[in-house]
């Protein structure tokens, strides 16, 4: 079965329903953000199932049903990684 290619925007990256922070962009996460062009959902605000693959050179995020185009980054989300890239440097 293809899978469908949807795109994302102001999307992050959680664990888990229960926010509890932001992660890295990694299998076993999920994407939270607003959809556009699902086929079985209405635009909006979606959670994803866990992440199976990422790849930030295409903007390309794959789930168990969907393939992700990822758009314009949340601004928090943004953020927070700007912010572990310091602390690492550090």
């Amino acid at each position: 079965m293809k899978k469908p290619i949807v795109k994302i925007e102001n999307w992050s990256v959680v664990g888990s329903v229960m926010f509890e922070g932001y992660r890295e962009l990694e299998p076993g996460q999920r994407l939270l953000g607003e959809v556009f062009g699902h086929a079985n959902l209405r635009s909006g605000l979606i959670y994803t199932s866990a992440i199976l693959s990422a790849n930030l050179v295409t903007r390309m995020v794959e789930t168990r049903n969907t393939i992700y185009h990822l758009g314009a980054v949340s601004q928090d989300y943004e953020r927070w990684v700007w912010q572990q890239e310091e602390a690492r440097a550090a």
